[in-house]
């Protein structure tokens, strides 16, 4: 089983790591840093549409990068990461954490929690250098997972799409708000929050059980049986 989230554009290098395992595919990403090194802030700033002041940071991020890696789980710090509280984890949390947790990224293709990774800002929405990062990473990334039994998806579509086509169980979680009316809507900084948490809650309890997933009840949210099938669990906060 693997559990798959989408990295945020929100990052905080704090103590680089000295050790970590090896990247998913070294020669694909050292590839696609050289372009982003490559560019110019005004490249830069039309690419990812930053304001005068992010642009020229993104631009002497890469110019000034001096080789230092760090953890992922710590390094991503965007809503999602809010709540994934790794460093309370113990010994055993860490090693289900370490096995079952995955980001999926444009720069990094899969990353795993003890690959050490480096800031960054790119995403699969846009080409870079006329690339397509999707048919850029897809055959790899799918062969990754090719032999899980499921994966659980707390990604965003930008980011599951990587496994579109993949042919075994993915079972895909949603978190909505039932309005007033009786519709339901999607809630996009709250979803973000309950994936952190569900993801959280897996790696404090160790669930290996995808039946137990319908058993996370927080912030309101709770599992709709008539809304859900086997590859789509609907957690709904009316």
């Amino acid at each position: 089983m693997k559990i798959i989230l989408s990295p945020s554009k929100l990052q905080c290098a704090r103590a680089p790591i000295l050790a970590s395992c090896d990247l998913f595919n070294k020669e694909k990403t050292e590839t696609l840093y050289a372009k982003l090194t490559a560019m110019s802030i005004p490249e830069i700033k039309a690419h990812f549409k930053l304001s005068d002041d992010k642009d020229k940071a993104l631009y002497d991020m890469y110019q000034n990068d001096e080789g230092e890696v760090f953890a992922p789980f710590e390094m991503y710090t965007g809503v999602a990461f809010k709540e994934i509280s790794t460093a309370s984890y113990d010994e055993v949390q860490r090693a289900y954490l370490k096995a079952h947790g995955v980001i999926l990224s444009a720069l990094y293709g899969v990353i795993e929690a003890d690959m050490g990774i480096k800031p960054y800002r790119l995403d699969f929405t846009k080409k870079l250098d006329g690339m397509n990062l999707y048919s850029f990473w897809q055959e790899d990334v799918l062969a990754y997972f090719k032999d899980e039994d499921v994966v659980i998806n707390l990604a965003s579509g930008e980011f599951s799409k990587m496994l579109k086509g993949y042919p075994s169980k993915m079972i895909n979680i949603h978190f909505k708000v039932e309005k007033p009316d009786g519709s339901l809507k999607v809630v996009s900084s709250s979803a973000k929050t309950m994936r952190g948490m569900m993801f959280n809650a897996m790696c404090e309890q160790c669930i290996e059980d995808v039946e137990a997933l319908k058993r996370f009840a927080e912030n309101g949210y709770a599992f709709a049986e008539h809304l859900s099938d086997d590859a789509n669990f609907v957690f709904v906060r009316k």
